[in-house]
Order: C-alpha cells, then sequence, then structure tokens
C-alpha cells in the first residue's frame, strides 16, 4: 500500500505543476489537452482556473499521503480514508467521460485531444481512481 501512495502522490504532484506550467508558460501545449467541440472550438482556460485545479491537485496530493497516518494527530483518518475514495471516484468518473469530448466512451475521436484521451489521460484516470480506491480499502 505505501507504494501506491506514494506513486500516486508523486502523480498528483506532478499533475499540479504541470497545470501550473501551462498557467505560466505553456500557452502553446494547450491544443493537445483541451478537448474540442463539434465547432472546432477549444475552451480559453483562465488563469485563476488553472491555478485552482493545480491546487485541487496539490490538495490530493496531501490527501493520498495522509493515508500513510501522518495526520492522525491532527485529522481524524475516516476523513482522510473517505476524501481518497472520493477522489478515486472522481477519477473514475472522468475516465468515464461526458460521452461527448472527454472520457472512454466520448464521440468525439478525431482530434488530437481525442487520441491522446484515449491514449493517456483516461488511462491515468483509471489508474488513479482505482489506486485511490484501493489504497483507502487497503489502509
Amino acid at each position: 500500500m505505501i507504494f501506491l501512495v506514494l506513486i500516486n502522490t508523486v502523480i498528483f504532484i506532478m499533475l499540479s505543476f504541470v497545470h501550473i506550467y501551462w498557467t505560466m508558460i505553456g500557452r502553446q501545449d494547450l491544443n493537445a489537452v483541451l478537448p474540442t467541440n463539434a465547432e472546432g472550438e477549444q475552451p480559453k482556460p483562465t488563469v485563476v482556473g488553472n491555478f485552482v485545479i493545480a491546487a485541487i491537485l496539490g490538495i490530493f496530493a496531501f490527501v493520498t499521503i495522509g493515508n500513510l497516518n501522518i495526520y492522525d494527530a491532527f485529522v481524524n483518518h475516516n476523513i482522510i480514508k473517505y476524501a481518497t475514495i472520493a477522489i478515486g471516484v472522481l477519477f473514475l468518473l472522468r475516465a468515464i467521460g461526458n460521452f461527448s469530448t472527454v472520457g472512454f466512451f466520448k464521440k468525439q475521436n478525431g482530434t488530437v485531444f481525442a487520441v491522446k484521451d484515449t491514449r493517456y489521460y483516461s488511462p491515468l484516470c483509471i489508474f488513479l481512481g482505482t489506486s485511490s480506491i484501493a489504497i483507502a480499502l487497503l489502509g
């Protein structure tokens, strides 16, 4: 279980830093990481929005590492456990998708994002979801 906790924590921290990179420098890389709607338009992420997502991913890292009982003096372990299950469910729902532009059951498949979503993003969400639930149930 310690291995899964550490792997998930590192992934959440890396994803947090990637969102900060996209906010600060990597604006040209957004074509492959944002879904395209039926009209070929992509959403325009805001700086605040990207920082909020980065902060949420950082919080996910802190919650995940809390499964090693390092916060037990401050927080009831059941809160950490249920928060980890919620994180797992959230990522499994992301992997399923919105049935339009993201997830395994999306309708749009020809865009750069759709290809990367099928190959990388959705499988990563499946891994994070199942491993988070496993961490909570085994811990």
